[in-house]
């Protein structure tokens, strides 16, 4: 009874194999390169998006550098303005005045440079990510698509 099982599986792929002519042939080599050709399409889409992604992310990131170099800068000038002024006190009281005016002023600028470098981390991020997030939704309808 083995026997008989193998010979009627050899039998059935060589009819499911002799049924292929030249037109099935065609017409299965044409969707197989149909599909590869949209395979190398979304690749090549898909390769943009992470170079999109790259360049904001890069552009973002250049944007916080400079905005980080010009606050160390102008704090680092008005650190030695108060320390001239500091210097250049009258009293005791006067110079204790201007370091707590400068240490509430200090406070509250890192304050807002921290919220200002938070929203631009943010940005980056949501620029960086867009690209690859419509890829991603690309991929998903494809897959869709292709589901019975």
């Amino acid at each position: 009874m083995a026997a008989a099982n193998k010979t009627e599986t050899g039998g059935n792929a060589f009819d499911a194999f002799a049924t292929i002519n030249p037109e099935s042939f065609k017409e299965g080599y044409e969707k197989f390169a149909e599909g590869v050709s949209a395979i190398a399409d979304f690749n090549k889409g898909a390769l943009q998006a992470v170079m999109d992604s790259a360049g904001a992310y890069s552009k973002g990131v250049e944007k916080l550098t400079a905005e980080n170099t010009d606050f160390f800068k102008s704090s680092y000038e008005r650190a030695v303005s108060v320390g001239k002024s500091v210097a250049g006190a009258q009293s005791p009281q006067e110079a204790f005045d201007i370091q707590s005016e400068f240490a509430r002023e200090s406070v509250e600028k890192n304050l807002g440079q921290a919220n200002k470098v938070a929203d631009l981390w943010v940005d980056t991020t949501k620029k960086s990510m867009a690209p690859l997030t419509e890829r991603y939704s690309e991929l998903v309808e494809k897959i869709q698509s292709y589901r019975p």
